[in-house]
């Protein structure tokens, strides 16, 4: 294809001949031919550019302005890039009306000098056409050596840039944040605003537009060629040319980077499943507690490609509201755990991340020893994003912080309560996307969705209790005594005094030292609950 403007010179047009559409001379055409009857634009083929007399369209001999303006709607609809019109002969000049209609439709129209003939224009044309496609295969074909040159010998997809550049000769940048591929010619003017737009296309549906036409010019001159897969945006290949647009080969360039870098894409993928298999076996050991000795789980850890923190929360993730083993969990499972990597990959974050063995996702958040509150801010952040992006329900449960690698086991055991108690809101109208529970603001949520209500009633009693019990032991207290007989007068302070013969004061003394060792109320409804349970548990034999 060549464009109206290089027709101008090939054809031996002066550049004063435009009468109209000088805007549009970039337009590009096939084929040049010629007609004179009222109908001949029904045998054109879009692209070809048009000669006339313009003796057809007169509707009289005073005016030719209506029949030309319907000559132009014609050849408009039939995608005709551009006209040129012998002046002199039958139309003198073109009429007002008619150079703004053109304008309005964007065509090109040119004044054919009357002393050449058709084929002093045709042939040269064809002939500059026909070379132009010679060149273009040539070149194309060379294109595809020095791509098949560079997939024969292994060359990793990074050396694509030096090779997209010396084909191009622009500045190229490759763009892949899920892979960190972050790649530019020396040269080139980073487009920031353009690697954050992006960046936010990352993970989503591809919209019609780009499935059918990946390769897209911006507004701001960036040619973008959108690397996709399974219908979602991975990345873009970034190519700076604002002065005109592509030739084919330089599309065929383009292209072939694309499917490259795609192939890389699709291998990495491959590698990274395997790897996470890997990875879902090193989580289960974690959780399990059975992996021996600590330079044995450094080793393994490494081997997954993973350095382990010294605490970690345990979170259990799922798009389902209570644990099932169907295929179809498991495959959307798999679908949020990718889009959670990727995130976690671009944000830099050390989280450790998998499937358990009910195949609800499994992520360990590394925290500091006395602070668990970052890491949680982090989590929700992280997980609110994703919801929205998601656009479903998401289920979510959170451990507490115990102490060393050790602790991981008590912490998922407590997510997985925390799940549980989080697909109690399924149901309820204009529910959250995201149904986040945390153990930590668990009350007898803790004991209804626990595997053994017995054990982790008997697990309570022995947490807060035992507190209460050790201070008694260590201090000759009896704070143990004092909550048994406050909660049997219903959270009496006076009729607990006269029992326990102390001052009410003494009684509130105690209760606050009893909330500072295990952080609940006694005068709490809630908390007094709990409370009641575990010295239940503890009036059946519970030993401190």
């Amino acid at each position: 294809m060549i464009t109206v403007r290089e027709l101008i010179k090939v054809g031996g047009f002066d550049e004063a001949a435009v009468l109209a559409g000088e805007t549009f001379l970039e337009k590009e055409l096939l084929g040049v031919t010629s007609f004179d009857s009222p109908d001949g634009h029904k045998w054109l083929r879009p692209g070809e550019f048009v000669l006339t007399t313009g003796f057809p369209f007169l509707t009289h001999k005073e005016s030719s302005e209506s029949g030309l303006i319907k000559l132009i709607d014609d050849l408009v609809e039939v995608g005709t890039p551009g006209l040129a019109i012998k002046l002199g002969r039958y139309i003198e000049s073109l009429p007002p009306k008619v150079i703004t209609h053109a304008l309005n439709r964007q065509m090109p129209i040119l004044s054919f000098p009357m002393e050449k003939a058709w084929s002093d224009v045709i042939v040269p044309v064809v002939r500059y056409i026909n070379d132009k496609q010679r060149m273009e295969l040539v070149q194309t074909h060379a294109i595809y050596e020095r791509f098949h040159r560079h997939l024969t010998s292994g060359d990793p997809v990074s050396n694509l840039i030096p090779l997209l550049h010396d084909v191009l000769q622009s500045p190229i940048s490759i763009h892949v944040p899920t892979l960190k591929w972050n790649w530019y010619t020396p040269s080139v003017m980073r487009e920031d605003e353009t690697i954050v737009y992006v960046d936010k296309q990352v993970g989503q549906h591809a919209p019609r537009w780009m499935l059918h036409q990946p390769l897209a010019r911006m507004t701001n001159g960036l040619f973008v060629r959108w690397l996709l897969h399974d219908q979602k945006v991975q990345g873009a290949i970034l190519l700076r040319r604002a002065d005109r647009d592509l030739y084919a080969w330089e599309k065929v360039a383009i292209e072939q980077s694309a499917a490259l870098l795609s192939l890389e894409m699709e291998r990495q993928r491959t590698v990274s499943e395997t790897y996470q298999r890997f990875r879902n076996d090193f989580l289960q050991l974690l959780v399990s507690g059975k992996y021996g000795s600590r330079h044995m789980l450094i080793r393994k850890a490494e081997e997954v490609g993973w350095e382990l923190a010294e605490h970690y929360i345990a979170v259990v993730i799922s798009v389902k509201p209570h644990s099932s083993p169907d295929m179809e969990t498991w495959k959307e499972n798999l679908t949020l755990l990718e889009t959670i990597r990727r995130t976690l990959i671009m944000h830099d974050l050390p989280i450790l991340f998998g499937l358990d063995q009910h195949n609800r996702i499994l992520l360990l958040m590394p925290t500091t020893e006395n602070d668990e509150s970052a890491a949680k801010g982090i989590l929700t952040n992280l997980m609110t994003t994703l919801a929205l992006q998601w656009e479903h329900p998401v289920y979510l449960g959170i451990g507490r912080l115990h102490h060393s690698w050790e602790g991981i086991v008590q912490s998922y055991h407590e997510a997985q309560i925390s799940f549980r108690s989080a697909t109690h809101a399924v149901g309820l109208v204009n529910a959250p996307l995201l149904h986040m529970k945390d153990f930590n603001e668990l009350g007898l949520e803790r004991i209804l969705f626990a595997d053994k209500p017995g054990v982790e009633a008997h697990a309570l009693a022995e947490e807060y209790l035992g507190k209460i019990a050790q201070y008694d032991k260590e201090k000759k207290g009896q704070l143990l005594y004092t909550l048994q007989i406050f909660l049997q007068v219903n959270g009496n302070y006076v009729e607990a005094a006269n029992l326990l013969f102390v001052h009410k004061n003494t009684i509130k003394y105690r209760l606050q030292l009893i909330r500072d060792l295990t952080g609940l109320h006694p005068e709490n409804g809630q908390d007094q609950l709990m409370l009641r349970i575990a010295m239940t548990v503890h009036s059946f034999g519970y030993q401190a």
